[in-house]
């Protein structure tokens, strides 16, 4: 690829989403890297991509991308016109969830790759950075290891133009075009709107894959009742289990314990979950998409 191009002004305008207090990067060969030099030229990390700007005192600013791919989902990485750094935050594929894959830029250092042999991410729960990025002319960038630590306040929604709940990139991922799917549309018929699809990071195609309740059971003794729920989960969304002894009332739902987590490895969550002494208790899960503002 050739030189990186100039920021766009609606890249300029946006506010970095990363930490005032953790903000370090190191590299060996380039010392201290500031991945939020000012609240407007800092980098922005969104569901789908990254953006903004790293500052280096010896190598001066490194460019993550302009934070609007030109095929609407992606950097694909395949020219000077088309380059930033990824996040995978829905439809993970082949790479996990929190990943950070392609290029970013600087003026003086050239081409800096996010890819596995580094494994740099974001982890979705805390919006720490881990890992390292490479840089053939200065080597090896610490993004948070050791003592490091580079953090994410938020993860930024991509745009959503046509006002349905669901971010384009989303929508392009699945669907050739932004008019398939809306607020309501069921394009699987599995029962789960396709915004609810988004919610849960579920295909919007595929009648199989839902959030749902896979397995129930109550233990009544000893006192209190004690549930166990086991649903079907995504790596790249955090949970909330609530329960109820009304479920007439829709207000009456309470967090469990728990808060809101992590799934477990696999396909699907397991969880114990402590309810009221009551004859008749409901529960639901809830999925929510990360560091959400």
């Amino acid at each position: 690829m050739g030189a990186g191009g100039a920021a766009t002004s609606s890249e300029l305008c946006a506010q970095s989403t990363i930490s005032g207090t953790e903000r370090y990067a190191f590299g060996a060969n380039v010392g201290w890297i500031d991945a939020r030099p000012s609240t407007t030229d800092g980098a922005r990390v969104s569901e789908n991509v990254c953006s903004g700007y790293l500052y280096s005192a010896n190598v001066g600013w490194i460019h993550l991308g302009g934070g609007t791919p030109p095929n609407g989902i992606h950097y694909t990485n395949t020219s000077s016109s088309d380059y930033g750094v990824n996040l995978t935050t829905f439809g993970a594929g082949s790479l996990p969830a929190g990943a950070l894959s392609g290029y970013a830029y600087g003026a003086n250092i050239g081409w800096i790759v996010f890819n596995a042999v580094g494994s740099p991410r974001v982890d979705l729960s805390t919006g720490r950075l881990s890992g390292h990025a490479y840089a053939a002319n200065v080597g090896w960038i610490n993004l948070g290891e050791f003592s490091l630590s580079v953090a994410s306040n938020t993860i930024a929604p991509a745009p959503d133009t046509d006002g349905d709940g669901m971010p384009d990139a989303w929508e392009r991922a699945y669907f050739p075009n932004l008019t398939v799917a809306g607020a309501l549309t069921d394009n699987d018929g599995d029962g789960v709107s396709d915004a609810g699809e988004y919610a849960a990071d579920t295909h919007p195609a595929d009648a199989a894959d839902s959030l749902r309740i896979t397995a129930f059971s109550l233990n009544r003794a000893p006192s209190p009742d004690l549930a166990s729920i086991t649903f079907t989960s995504k790596p790249t969304r955090r949970y909330a289990i609530e329960f109820t002894t009304q479920l007439a009332n829709p207000t009456a739902w309470t967090n469990s314990a728990f808060g809101l987590f992590a799934p477990d490895v696999g396909a699907t969550t397991t969880r114990d979950v402590t309810t009221n002494d009551t004859p008749a208790v409901f529960l639901r899960v809830k999925a929510q998409r990360p560091l959400a503002p």
